[in-house]
């Protein structure tokens, strides 16, 4: 008899999950409110539960001795958390900012919702940044240069650190962690990136970085898997200041795209086997480093309204060059900028080990050249 398992959510980010485990003999039950999700149309079954009724679905899994996993999503490993009754402040930003004080990491001045006040501000040197205290996606995130305090005070207020920022993505294992990538991002705004590509960090402080996030990853307790995080590294001083970080895979393809074409690496097949607590080797883990040149475009909302047409006319690469691209919506989706990182329609990712070329410009061109899109 096959395994069965529940994958939450059931988006575009979680079909090829979900193609996976069916392909390696696993009977996979899609768990999504939106009746258009595209994971139901890769599973074996939709589970018709609301995703509110914990109690029931904590008896489905029960009683049909199967395993629930998500990826690639703050509120499906939240939501997998609770069901598995994994009580942890992995998604809480005020946590993680006194995880890292206790572990006398650098950080920001912060200060939660009701005790920030306007001596708080003038403390931050005037420059603070609000977010919602377990929010994702870029979304409710506010720079101030002017006093503000919101009424909601579930709200982390904090000193604006100026510096460059990095996604970092890896692998938690046996009490260690393993870079896979520290991607430089280029912001469209200031909260938005569009384009990460391979760092020009000096050795020391892509050593500083792996420390950083050591200490803070093995104390807020994360369990073997995949992680995310976003650092900055200060100007003038190099100071590492971590932005936020989650025990999940980083979405939009920056994980089981961009990190497995890095590090020649079967990552959705070691994921699976720590979600699922099987057995793992070092070598299952070790990057082999198979690219020292990369840039991941995306590809902003520029026009609002509903898509008749996208795609991209087929392009030839340079010979140097390996070049892929996704499209993430489809024709009558109803697309909007909400200048958050859901403002994405696709990305180009291209890979070379000729750091002489230019990817970024690169991938601007097939950009300009090859992308079709036409509106209702």
């Amino acid at each position: 008899m096959k395994d069965k398992i529940i994958v939450f959510p059931a988006s575009k980010w979680q079909s090829d999950l979900i193609k996976f485990l069916k392909k390696n003999n696993y009977y996979v039950y899609s768990l999504d409110d939106d009746n258009n999700a595209d994971g139901h149309s890769f599973s074996n079954k939709r589970l018709e539960i609301n995703s509110k009724d914990l109690k029931k679905i904590e008896s489905f899994i029960k009683d049909n001795k199967c395993k629930i996993i998500s990826c690639c999503s703050d509120l499906g490993q939240k939501f997998v958390d609770n069901l598995n009754n994994k009580k942890n402040n992995f998604f809480n930003k005020f946590q993680q900012r006194n995880i890292q004080k206790k572990n006398f990491l650098n950080i920001p001045l912060y200060f939660y919702g009701k005790n920030y006040n306007k001596k708080s501000f003038i403390d931050c040197q005037k420059k603070v940044i609000s977010k919602p205290i377990s929010g994702s996606g870029s979304n409710g995130l506010n720079y101030h240069n002017n006093f503000i305090k919101y009424k909601n005070k579930d709200l982390l207020y904090e000193q604006f650190i100026e510096g460059l920022e990095y996604n970092v993505d890896g692998f938690v294992f046996k009490n260690d962690i393993f870079i896979y990538a520290i991607m430089e991002k280029i912001k469209h705004s200031r909260f938005v990136s569009y384009i990460m590509k391979q760092n020009s960090l000096e050795a020391q402080i892509i050593k500083d970085i792996k420390l950083t996030l050591k200490k803070f990853i093995l104390s807020s307790g994360y369990p073997n898997g995949p992680f995310h995080a976003e650092v900055i590294v200060q100007k003038d001083t190099n100071k590492i200041f971590i932005v936020e970080s989650h025990p999940r895979e980083a979405g939009f393809d920056l994980f089981f795209l961009t990190c497995k074409k890095i590090t020649g690496l079967d990552l959705y097949q070691i994921s699976v086997k720590a979600k699922l607590k099987k057995k793992l080797k070092l070598q299952d883990v070790t990057s082999k480093n198979l690219y020292n040149n990369y840039c991941c475009r995306m590809i902003p909302i520029k026009k609002n309204g509903i898509i008749q047409k996208i795609f991209f006319k087929k392009f030839t690469d340079n010979k140097k060059i390996k070049t892929y691209v996704n499209i993430f919506k489809k024709e009558n989706d109803i697309i909007k900028n909400k200048n958050n990182d859901a403002s994405r329609i696709g990305s180009i990712q291209s890979f070379s080990n000729d750091k002489k070329i230019n990817l970024e410009k690169y991938t601007l061109e097939i950009l300009k050249k090859y992308l079709i899109i036409k509106y209702c």
